[in-house]
């Protein structure tokens, strides 16, 4: 069953072409996170799902149910916003009813759909404090509690975690995550975070410009994307140029920088192509200088930043192309990586290249 359904769509604020024929399927209970730079329309969207917004072209559906005719108080979503909206003079349980009280729902039935929408949150015994008492991850809860008591078709969170400290948002991606799952609630995320996206949803719609880019789930999108352009988005990439030598039967040779060779499995540019070749930094091997071969890259430190478990190197080609990898603490003081202008030699795994085409920046095969 078909928890959403947009076709489509498309938005434009005055002049400005804001949504561009947006299409989207989220399935019954599936979680999908919009993400995208700041403009790219993907809070638009969720204002469009919510029905704030009323598309020029295209149509929308909530669990099966077309809202072309139906006003934002008839569409029973879910909202929660980054600032959570909470009534300042009202305790919480008169907060997570609000609801239900919009919706006359007898006064004993309400207490007992309130009083079980905090248990869900684990905040029960908070259902007399007013907001300004509550910590902001408790203030997350109740506007959770109170976009789930009225049991919406739809949930839709606008950045929900980002006006907390990290420490508190890693916990409540667990907790969001859990919560999600065990009510099987339809859900659209709109965030900037790509970590938040990665943690919390089933599926990404990456968007750029008014339009989704791809989607998927977040290890396809992370390892294999299909366009340039979300690889070097969603996480750290190093993006080298690059031309086809040779191809045979066991794949084909890729030559670079001053002289550097690497052999693909698999292939689909042609002999003397020239090709855009980009990898992870966590694919990255780094090794003494003493240690260069014709697989490897000359590279010089510039600055490593340490990350607790892990070390990121970021150093510069003798061309000036930068490159950063990753390493483990020990390899780094064996190393003594944290000496700026240290030659070394880095290592690109390549089962992990991912080889886009120039001009289409768009992946043509599957992972190497």
């Amino acid at each position: 069953m078909s928890g959403l359904e947009l076709e489509g769509v498309n938005v434009w604020l005055g002049a400005q072409h804001v949504l561009k024929n947006i299409d989207l399927s989220v399935a019954q209970g599936e979680c999908v996170a919009l993400l995208g730079p700041s403009g790219c329309g993907k809070t638009t969207t969720l204002r469009t799902i919510a029905g704030f917004v009323v598309p020029q072209e295209g149509r929308v559906s909530i669990a099966g149910k077309p809202t072309s005719n139906l006003p934002p108080n008839k569409r029973n979503v879910g909202l929660v916003f980054q600032d959570y909206a909470l009534f300042p003079h009202m305790t919480v349980s008169e907060n997570v009813g609000y609801g239900l009280r919009m919706r006359k729902i007898d006064g004993i039935v309400r207490s007992q759909q309130v009083e079980r929408a905090l248990t869900m949150v684990q905040l029960l015994d908070m259902k007399d404090r007013m907001p300004s008492q509550l910590s902001g991850g408790q203030r997350q809860r109740i506007a959770l509690a109170r976009a789930l008591v009225i049991q919406p078709d739809i949930l839709l969170l606008d950045e929900p975690l980002g006006a907390l400290d990290r420490k508190l948002r890693d916990q409540m991606q667990v907790e969001l995550k859990q919560l999600q799952k065990k009510l099987g609630i339809t859900t659209i995320i709109v965030t900037h975070d790509q970590e938040e996206a990665l943690s919390l949803a089933d599926r990404i719609a990456v968007m750029f410009d008014g339009q989704i880019e791809e989607i998927g789930k977040p290890v396809n999108l992370y390892e294999t994307p299909s366009s340039l352009k979300v690889m070097e988005f969603l996480g750290s990439s190093n993006i080298l140029s690059m031309v086809v030598n040779r191809q045979d039967a066991s794949g084909a040779t890729l030559s670079g920088h001053h002289h550097y060779s690497v052999h693909v499995a698999q292939c689909a540019f042609n002999v003397n192509e020239r090709i855009t070749a980009a990898i992870r930094p966590e694919h990255i091997q780094i090794l003494p200088i003493a240690e260069i071969a014709s697989d490897t890259l000359e590279a010089t430190t510039i600055e490593c930043v340490y990350k607790g478990g892990l070390v990121e190197v970021h150093c510069r080609l003798s061309d000036g192309t930068q490159m950063k990898a990753q390493s483990d603490a020990s390899s780094v003081q064996r190393l003594n990586l944290m000496q700026q202008g240290l030659k070394i030699a880095l290592r690109l795994d390549p089962s992990r290249l991912q080889l886009f085409s120039p001009s289409s920046k768009e992946r043509t095969h599957d992972r190497t």
